[in-house]
Formats: structure tokens, C-alpha cells, sequence
């Protein structure tokens, strides 16, 4: 028997509330999350999309968006992780927001511990790459502005995030940039605005953080996304 049609005005609704969720984290402290999360899961549960393998796809994607707020790997995992990826089938809408819940949930006790871990001088690192990454930044900055030397610097993010500083700046930028190709923001444009003089070297990095190009990943961007292919490894929990 073939599927219903997915109701469209309730999966325009679902892509609503997701880009402003997604817009409110990248706005507010992890600390904050969990009640804006609430919030979405109980407007979607109201919503008029009843298709669970559309809100399934959606939640995906949604997932992996958070995961790269995070800094873990955007990979989206299977919302239902004890059955195939096709059983989503065999799911209603309850059990699909169910199992994001506790996910999410997950991710973000994940958070809290390697947040207990990290140094506080890490924690600065982190912020500073944060707020300028648009910035000309270099270890040789990073170094000067936190009185440390660049070695002690490298060394000790590496075993408090499991990546270089360099990975982590590239990552930041190219989160960035995908929100603002989303946004509208001409190509040609983003790579000054997200700290790259070379549009050759944004667009390498680009490719190799996300698998595509900013051209392809411009074109992907249309109603429920694919989830990016990050190749960043996340802090040890």
C-alpha cells in the first residue's frame, strides 16, 4: 500500500520551528537549551505533520545541526538506534519526538561532563576563537592575548578537545558560513566574512569539513536538509 501524502503546510511549519530553534541556541548558553528544546518537541507534538518518516528525516537533520553547535560530529545517528533505519516506518510521531528527546538529552549530559573536564584557560580559548573567529586569528594571536606560549597553548587544547586549535577555527568558520549561505548570503561574500582571505582556501575547507562544496551545499539547503558530513572528532567525554 503506498504512503499518504505528507501533509505540506505541516511540514512547512516543522522546517519553521526547527530554523528557530535552531536560531535560538546559536544565540543562548547550552544551559539554556534544554527548556527551548522542550518548547520545539511540544509545538511539533501540536503540529499538523503526521508523517513519522518525514518528522524522522527532520529530527535527523535537526540532530546534527545541534551536534555541530556542540563541536561534536554532525554524522546523524538513527533516531531509532535498536532497529534498522528503515523501521521508521513502523514508528508514530510519539515514539520519533520520544526518541529525539532522549537523545538530545544525551548529547547534552555529554556537554556538562567534558565541560567538568576542560581547564578553564581551554574554556578561554574557546571563547576567544568564538568571538573572533572572523578575525585574522593565529595560534601566534591566541598566544599573545592569554600570555601563554603557543606550544602549552596546542598542547593542552588537543587533550582537553581531541583537535587542534587550527581544526576547531576551521570548524567555527565553516558552521558560520553554512548559516549564511542558508541565510541568503552571496558565496563570493561569506568567505571575508567568516575570516578567510582566500576564497580558494574557504572553499577547501569548506569541502573538507561539510563533503561538498559551498556552491552544493547553496543548492541542498532547500526544506529538510541532508545532514553535513563533519569529519571532526568531539571532546572526550
Amino acid at each position: 500500500m503506498p504512503r499518504p501524502l505528507i501533509n505540506l503546510p505541516g511540514l512547512v511549519t516543522a522546517v519553521r520551528l526547527k530554523t528557530d530553534l535552531l536560531r535560538h541556541l546559536s544565540r543562548r548558553s547550552a544551559e539554556e537549551w534544554p527548556e527551548h528544546i522542550n518548547r520545539f518537541i511540544d509545538a511539533i507534538a501540536a503540529s499538523e505533520l503526521e508523517d513519522a518518516v518525514a518528522l524522522g528525516v527532520l529530527l535527523a537533520d535537526l540532530t546534527a545541526e545541534i551536534r555541530v553547535l556542540l563541536g561534536q560530529d554532525a554524522v546523524a545517528q538513527p533516531l531509532d538506534r535498536e532497529q534498522p533505519t528503515g523501521s521508521l516506518d513502523a514508528l508514530s510521531r510519539r515514539d520519533v519526538l520520544a526518541e529525539f528527546r532522549v537523545e538530545v538529552g544525551e548529547l547534552l549530559a555529554g556537554l556538562v561532563r567534558a565541560q567538568e573536564l576542560a581547564s578553564p584557560l581551554v574554556a578561554r580559548m574557546l571563547s576567544f576563537i568564538e568571538e573572533r573567529y572572523a578575525e585574522p586569528l593565529t595560534l601566534d594571536v591566541l598566544a599573545a592575548a592569554l600570555g601563554r606560549s603557543k606550544r602549552y597553548l596546542a598542547t593542552l587544547f588537543r587533550d582537553q578537545t581531541g583537535q587542534t586549535v587550527h581544526g576547531f577555527l576551521t570548524q567555527v568558520r565553516v558552521y558560520h558560513a553554512a548559516s549564511l549561505i542558508r541565510a541568503g548570503e552571496k558565496i563570493e561574500a561569506i568567505s571575508l566574512l567568516v575570516g578567510y582571505r582566500s576564497k580558494k582556501n574557504f572553499y577547501r575547507h569548506f569541502k573538507e569539513q561539510l563533503g561538498v562544496t559551498p556552491t552544493a551545499y547553496r543548492s541542498a539547503a532547500v526544506g529538510v536538509m541532508l545532514p553535513p558530513r563533519a569529519t571532526l572528532r568531539p571532546p572526550p567525554a
